[in-house]
């Protein structure tokens, strides 16, 4: 199977020239100010603690993918280079790439998490986490320099088990570009797809998106017969600290608070929940019902108490 389509080809496409330096800049600047997701405008407030975590895996496993191809090199050159040179992530930097805000977010001070959606539970998240900042350095460091960086599964897996990854595509996605090299044509296709629709979701005004739909269409990696299993929604940071416990029993009573705690983690996990713990949850269930039951007028009183409760926080 050959290539798509050719740089030149992509080129025509996006107006019929060769892009010149002038509209190189103007394109970098557009990329800067209006396709950034951690710009500092409230950009931010949309995501949570396990949003940056999860966008920050999907970036590095896009620059590793695309790293797979000798004429791509240079796009992941260029963005490593974009994302170096504050490897304490000590400070948010508008100047920065939407990868070193992600990681900033994730280890930076308190004023890094409060700036997220729910700053609460990020900061406790936070304090679970460690991330492994000194391997993401070297290889984003060698990806700025064009050499081949090392320990790469590892580090991967590192940061799987740091953030919590638990989605089963996202880890197949990994097992196969780290032996990207034994992959046949038809399972690259296959395995690049379900990146693609990944990166789509999660990264849609991400400032990677760009040159990763270049990579996409160039190389001819996209195949339909791939369903797109991807939500858009935000993951949230699901807290469960006994004081929040301790409301739960007014919903779920006293003898189902254990079960409870337990069907919250799960699902924040995105595991699978045993009859049990569904049983211990269902009480709540049930209350949200009722309301459902009752008819619009309730169930818009529920969502503006929602609105309130999420503004109180």
């Amino acid at each position: 199977m050959t290539d798509k389509y050719t740089a030149a080809e992509w080129a025509a496409m996006e107006g019929g020239h060769d892009i010149t330096p002038a509209e190189s800049k103007f394109s970098f600047l557009q990329e800067l100010h209006e396709s950034r997701m951690t710009k500092d405008n409230g950009n931010s407030q949309k995501l949570t603690y396990t949003d940056c975590g999860e966008r920050m895996y999907l970036t590095l496993l896009a620059l590793e993918t695309m790293r797979q191809f000798p004429d791509f090199k240079s796009y992941v050159e260029r963005y490593a280079k974009k994302t170096s040179g504050f490897e304490t992530f000590k400070y948010y930097r508008i100047m920065g790439t939407d990868l070193y805000n992600f990681i900033y977010f994730l280890v930076g001070d308190a004023g890094a998490q409060a700036k997220l959606k729910d700053p609460e539970a990020a900061a406790l998240l936070k304090q679970k986490t460690n991330l492994p900042t000194a391997d993401i350095n070297r290889y984003i460091r060698s990806l700025a320099n064009g050499t081949e960086p090392t320990s790469v599964s590892s580090m991967f897996l590192r940061i799987e088990s740091a953030i919590n990854v638990t989605n089963a595509d996202y880890k197949a996605v990994r097992r196969a570009v780290m032996d990207w090299a034994k992959q046949n044509r038809q399972d690259k296709r296959l395995i690049a797809t379900r990146l693609i629709f990944a990166v789509r979701a999660k990264l849609r005004s991400s400032d990677i998106i760009e040159d990763f739909e270049k990579w996409a269409a160039i190389k001819n990696m996209e195949t339909a017969s791939v369903v797109d299993p991807e939500p858009t929604v935000s993951v949230p940071d699901i807290n469960t600290r006994r004081e929040n416990l301790s409301l739960y029993r007014y919903l779920v009573g006293d003898k189902n608070l254990a079960l409870t705690k337990k069907f919250l983690d799960q699902t924040k996990n995105g595991n699978a929940a045993s009859s049990n713990m569904l049983a211990a949850y269902k009480p709540a269930v049930e209350l949200l019902d009722d309301i459902v039951q009752a008819g619009p007028a309730y169930v818009q009183q529920l969502r503006a108490l929602h609105n309130r409760a999420k503004k109180g926080r």
